[in-house]
């Protein structure tokens, strides 16, 4: 037990939270050589490096890997245990929550978001970013954010899972095309030109499924996000998909109509990620039940729905 410290336990957290040991330093407001004599230390304690220096960075082994979800969580559980009791005021407080989400969640979901925390408590600040598939759980561990919301499954046992609401795709094309019909015939889809969206968008149900039925989809263009998808639509005879919610948006504002695929694609799921803590948070409990209340809320009064044949999908 005297081979090591819960200080120690902090350096290791901070270094691979940062990747750097002007920065833990910082953090810890001690010394650059005090925290390079505990790094030696951790070292000789797992016999591992530990870290490893790559360009400005010091990259973690695969030890260091395995010990960061344990020791910050155990951290993390030291600290609420030690913490002066309180309980989380949204009226009265200023707190900053962090959201990681994708562009169709930021246009869809947000708004309502939103609202629900304005009402509830209006000196919060949400600080949105772009969600990133390779970096979001090593953001939701090291708590620069807070919550995550997308399409992709991530089933980790330090990370909590809710779903929000299950979601169908459609296909896009413009208002005037001269040959899509509502419903048209899977040859006639196999005809045509598409765009596809970057399956780091989370949204990989539609590519899946094609390459499962051996569908031959021309794809000219390959686009990052579901926003930019009427500028390329309208005027043109390409075609493209998108969920139901984002098809009833781009339908509203710009010259482009919706179509039944000529083929089944299984619903996607939209949930909600957090981590995983033995003792709860009051502060982030809050924000989860606000986020899940306010999509839940929007999709149940207003299902995102696009008509397509003559009827709603």
């Amino acid at each position: 037990m005297s081979s090591y410290d819960l200080g120690m336990l902090r350096v290791f957290v901070l270094v691979y939270e940062t990747g750097s040991v002007t920065h833990a330093s910082e953090r810890l407001f001690i010394s650059q050589p005090s925290v390079s004599y505990t790094l030696r230390k951790l070292r000789a304690h797992f016999g591992d490096t530990l870290f490893q220096r790559k360009g400005h960075r010091l990259e973690p082994t695969r030890l260091a890997h395995e010990l960061y979800p344990k020791l910050r969580h155990l951290l993390e559980s030291l600290d609420d245990i030690m913490e002066t009791p309180g309980e989380f005021s949204p009226a009265v407080s200023s707190r900053r929550f962090r959201l990681r989400m994708t562009d169709v969640g930021v246009s869809g979901l947000l708004p309502s978001i939103l609202r629900s925390v304005r009402s509830q408590a209006p000196g919060v600040t949400l600080e949105v970013e772009s969600l990133n598939l390779s970096t979001v759980l090593h953001d939701l561990r090291t708590g620069a954010a807070d919550a995550a919301i997308c399409t992709t499954r991530l089933d980790e046992s330090d990370i909590r899972r809710d779903l929000l609401f299950n979601q169908e795709y459609v296909g896009l094309c413009a208002a005037d095309h001269p040959r899509i019909s509502e419903e048209p015939a899977l040859g006639a889809y196999e005809d045509e030109e598409h765009v596809a969206v970057a399956t780091s968008t989370g949204h990989t149900a539609l590519d899946v499924r094609v390459r499962e039925l051996g569908i031959n989809r021309r794809v000219s263009v390959v686009i990052p996000t579901f926003s930019s998808l009427p500028d390329l639509l309208e005027g043109s005879e390409l075609v493209s998909y998108a969920p139901t919610g984002v098809a009833s948006r781009l339908i509203r504002r710009h010259e482009v109509r919706s179509f039944r695929l000529p083929f089944d694609v299984p619903l996607t799921q939209v949930a909600m990620y957090t981590l995983r803590r033995d003792l709860p948070a009051a502060d982030l409990e809050w924000l989860r039940s606000t986020l899940m209340s306010s999509v839940q809320t929007r999709h149940t009064q207003a299902p995102n729905s696009v008509r397509v044949a003559g009827g709603f999908t």
